[in-house]
């Protein structure tokens, strides 16, 4: 199991929300969006656990899945760069991201056991390489969460993904439209392709938010989650 922290916002939560930081990062970097959570969302449990790996590019940071073996030159991160080759780019880690995305299900599963809350209770929220993970784990589910966030992310690992589908929760994408670490443009074909493997999802771009998490993404997170329960 991984290392994580919780959070109850009161002593007998309704609902189950997990937060997956990004690439080069660690527990600390989003406290600020999960002091948010905690204040916007009244009945929930929400866990943050920490990535396993020593970040390859910051030993002092964390990682999901590494990159630089598979972009060493940070290509990705480039405006000349195409959103296919982006892509491309993504999937040559899909097997890493495969194998991270079921560590992630087997975690959920033990926290849901844990605080005896299901599937129809959880939402699984992830920024960046976090996001990633949050829809992969989220389509590879065996069972279907209430509800799948991905801020600043994109379909990553998806020549996999395609036959690994198992799950169709609601699934929004979030992305400032300056953002140029993990690119806006490749919000439309993320977009595109859930929609041409009958993923119902919803994008909203977020103006003059760069790579990072911005409290109107918060509230309108806080908005949905507590609207359907």
């Amino acid at each position: 199991m991984f290392e994580y922290q919780f959070y109850k916002t009161t002593e007998t939560p309704h609902s189950l929300v997990i937060f997956l930081h990004g690439y080069n990062g660690n527990l600390q970097d989003h406290q600020y969006a999960v002091d948010w959570l905690c204040t916007t969302l009244k009945t929930s449990v929400i866990i943050t656990p920490e990535a396993p790996q020593q970040c390859d590019k910051n030993p002092d940071k964390k990682q999901w899945f590494g990159m630089l073996k598979y972009d060493s030159d940070r290509r990705r991160c480039m405006p000349e760069t195409s959103t296919d080759e982006i892509f491309s780019i993504y999937n040559k880690a899909k097997e890493d991201i495969d194998h991270c995305a079921a560590e992630i299900n087997e975690f959920i599963s033990q926290i849901q056991q844990k605080f005896n809350i299901p599937d129809s209770r959880t939402y699984l929220i992830g920024f960046s390489q976090g996001a990633m993970l949050t829809i992969y784990a989220a389509l590879t589910r065996s069972q279907t969460l209430a509800g799948a966030f991905a801020l600043s992310g994109l379909v990553a690992g998806s020549e996999l993904l395609a036959n690994k589908i198992s799950a169709h929760p609601p699934l929004f994408l979030l992305h400032g439209e300056n953002d140029l670490k993990v690119q806006y443009k490749t919000l439309s074909q993320s977009m595109l392709w859930l929609t041409q493997h009958k993923i119902s999802a919803k994008a909203k771009s977020f103006a003059d938010l760069a790579h990072k998490i911005s409290q109107d993404e918060i509230d309108y997170i806080a908005e949905i989650i507590n609207q359907t329960l």
